[in-house]
C-alpha cells in the first residue's frame, strides 16, 4: 500500500486539481419518483463531493398509471436548488438538447458492468436510477444511450438508490483520473437480473453459492455505529461479498445486528453478513492482529489528510480491516492505531453519508481485487463451511419450528430466537 498524505497543503493542492480534473466532465444523476427525503440528502451530499448536478423526475403521469409509484416525495420548496421535471420525457428532451451521453441503470440482458464501460471525459453524462423497489420506469430506459449495472454478490441484490449513484459516480471519477482501460469484474459477476442460482435450488444450495462469492481476507469494523449507518453499511457489505463484520459497541449502547427491528433498513442482509461484537476496541484489534489483518482507518472527511482510494492499492493487500470510527470515539481509534494507513476520498469540502462513503470504498477495493482470477479472493472450504453454517442457523431462527433449544419464557419471541442463536453461533466460533 502506498503511503498516506499527511500534509495538509498536499490535501489542498490535491482538492485543486480534483476540481480542475471535475471541469473536464459533467456528470448529472437523474432520479425518477424518489420517495424519501433522506435519500434526497444523501443524494445532494454525493453529487456535491463528486461535482454533479442532481435532477429529480417526478413523474405525475407516471404516478396515477402504476399504482407502485404512487409513493413520491412532495418536495415542496424543500430543495428548491434541485432541478425537477414533471416527465421523463421532458428531462430525456433536455439532455438530448444539451448533448448528453445517457446511462440508464437496470438489471437486463443488454445491461453492461460499470466496470466494462468507459465513460467518455470530455463529454456530458447523465447517469440515470429508480427507486430501489421498481427500477426505472421503461420511457426512462428507452431513452438512455446504454444501460448499466452494478456487479453484486450479496444475499439481497439491491443497493440504496444513494449508495448506487455514490458507487457509479465514484467509477466515473475514477476514469477520469485515470487513463486504465476498463476491466472485466469477474470476482462479482452475476447474472443480470441479480440471481445467482435458479429459483428452484434449495436454501442450502443458495448458501453454498453465496460462500463461494463473499471476499476473503476482508473486514468492515464499525466502532460504536448509529443503527441507522450500520443497517445501510450492511447492505453495501453484503452487495459487495463482505463476509464478517465486528461491531464495538464501547462508547454507545449495544444493539444487536441481527435483530431486523434495529437495523431495519438493512432488507434482511444483516442475516447474511456474518457479525462478531466487541466491547472494547483493543479487543477487536488484537483478535484482527491474531488474525494477521492490516487495519486501516476510513476517514470521510475530505478536509483530513488521506490517501486517496480511488488512487490506492488497497485491492493488494491480503487481509485487509477496514475501520470506520463514530466521531465520538476517533481518538481512541486514533491512539490504537496510530501507524495505520487513511483512506479517504476527494471531494471539495463535502463528506458524503458515511454508509455510502464506506461502499464507495468496498466497490473501489473488490474492483482492484478482480484483475486476480476470482480463486484468488474466494473464501476457503473451511471458510466457506464456516459460512454455510451461519446462514443455516440464521435460517434457523428466521423458522423457530426447526429450532430445538427450549426458549425463555419471559423474553419476547424475537429475542428468545436471539438467544438461541447468539449461543448457537458461539457454539460454531463465531
Amino acid at each position: 500500500m502506498s503511503s498516506p498524505m499527511h500534509a495538509s497543503e498536499a490535501v489542498a493542492k490535491q482538492f485543486q486539481s480534483s476540481a480542475r480534473r471535475k471541469r473536464r466532465y459533467a456528470a448529472m444523476d437523474d432520479v425518477e419518483n424518489l420517495c424519501d427525503l433522506q435519500n434526497l440528502e444523501r443524494l445532494q451530499r454525493t453529487c456535491r463531493a463528486f461535482g454533479a448536478e442532481l435532477r429529480l423526475v417526478q413523474d405525475d403521469g407516471t404516478r396515477r398509471q402504476d399504482s407502485r409509484c404512487r409513493k413520491s416525495l412532495d418536495l415542496g420548496g424543500y430543495a428548491p436548488s434541485i432541478r425537477v421535471f414533471h416527465t421523463t420525457t421532458e428531462c430525456a428532451k433536455e439532455l438530448g438538447a444539451e448533448g448528453a451521453r445517457s446511462f440508464a441503470t437496470a438489471l437486463d440482458k443488454e445491461s453492461v458492468s460499470i466496470y466494462n464501460l468507459r465513460f467518455e471525459r470530455d463529454r456530458r453524462l447523465a447517469l440515470w436510477f429508480g427507486q430501489e423497489k421498481h427500477g426505472l420506469s421503461d420511457a426512462a430506459i428507452a431513452a438512455a444511450d446504454e444501460r448499466v449495472y452494478i456487479p453484486m454478490a450479496g444475499m439481497v441484490q439491491s443497493l440504496n438508490v444513494a449508495v448506487s449513484a455514490a458507487v457509479v459516480l465514484a467509477e466515473v471519477a475514477r476514469q477520469a483520473r485515470s487513463e486504465a482501460a476498463p476491466i472485466e469484474s469477474r470476482v462479482l459477476s452475476t447474472s443480470a437480473g441479480g440471481d445467482p442460482v435458479p429459483k428452484s435450488a434449495s436454501r442450502t444450495e443458495k448458501f453454498w453459492s453465496i460462500a463461494q462469492k463473499r471476499q476473503r481476507g476482508l473486514v468492515v469494523v464499525l466502532e460504536d455505529p448509529d443503527r441507522l449507518d450500520a443497517a445501510a453499511i450492511l447492505r453495501g457489505c453484503d452487495a459487495f461479498g463482505v463476509a464478517e463484520v465486528h461491531f464495538i459497541f464501547e462508547s454507545t449502547k449495544f444493539f444487536d445486528p441481527l435483530a431486523n427491528r434495529q437495523v431495519m433498513k438493512s432488507e434482511g442482509s444483516n442475516l447474511w453478513v456474518c457479525s462478531r461484537v466487541f466491547y472494547k476496541a483493543r479487543d477487536c484489534l488484537q483478535h484482527l492482529n491474531e488474525r494477521g489483518f492490516t487495519p486501516v482507518l476510513l476517514n470521510p472527511d475530505p478536509r483530513q489528510p488521506a490517501e486517496m482510494a480511488l488512487q490506492s492499492d488497497l485491492g493488494q493487500e491480503q487481509k485487509l480491516a477496514l475501520w470506520l470510527c463514530s466521531p465520538s470515539t476517533a481518538s481512541t481509534a486514533g491512539e490504537l492505531l496510530s501507524g495505520a494507513c487513511s483512506i479517504g476520498l476527494p471531494g471539495a469540502g463535502e463528506a458524503m453519508a458515511v454508509s455510502n462513503f464506506v461502499s464507495v470504498i468496498l466497490a473501489e477495493v473488490v474492483r482492484q481485487r478482480s484483475k486476480c482470477p476470482a480463486s484468488h479472493w474466494r473464501l476457503t472450504p473451511e471458510e466457506q463451511l464456516s459460512y454455510v453454517n451461519w446462514c443455516t442457523a440464521v435460517h434457523a431462527k428466521r423458522h423457530p419450528s426447526v429450532q430445538q433449544p427450549q426458549l425463555q419464557e419471559s423474553m419476547s419471541p424475537e429475542y428468545q430466537r436471539m438467544g438461541c442463536l447468539r449461543a448457537e453461533l458461539a457454539r460454531q466460533g463465531w
